[in-house]
């Protein structure tokens, strides 16, 4: 094997193992999405309207999983959205992915 080859191979698992490491990182620290709950929603409204935003939340679980305080932190300029926002997260119960006590949560809404 030649040193040139060795070196390429070297650099392209490092930049494969870069790349994949913030998506990663990013779905892990994610407490909403790990616990499997289901995901806020548009209505027919807002979904002809086109909006997109985020939203994000401070919340409280008790040692069960159950959301017992949620604080609006960042609006994403839409009450509708914050509202089905805090709708989602109030009904969720998580399981994995989040510790009782004050958490945080965003939710990112866009049209594809």
């Amino acid at each position: 094997m030649s040193p040139h080859f060795r070196l390429y191979a070297i650099v392209t698992v490092f930049a494969f193992a870069l790349v994949g490491l913030p998506a990663f990182a990013k779905e892990a620290t994610n407490p909403f999405t790990d616990s499997g709950c289901e995901a806020p929603s548009y209505d027919a409204r807002t979904l002809t309207d086109e909006v997109e935003g985020q939203v994000k939340f401070d919340f409280l679980l008790d040692k069960q999983g159950a959301v017992v305080d949620a604080k609006l932190v960042t609006s994403s300029g839409f009450r509708k959205i914050d509202k089905e926002s805090l709708r989602a997260l109030k009904a969720c119960r998580f399981q994995n992915g989040a510790t009782a006590g004050w958490n945080t949560v965003a939710f990112t809404w866009t049209l594809k």
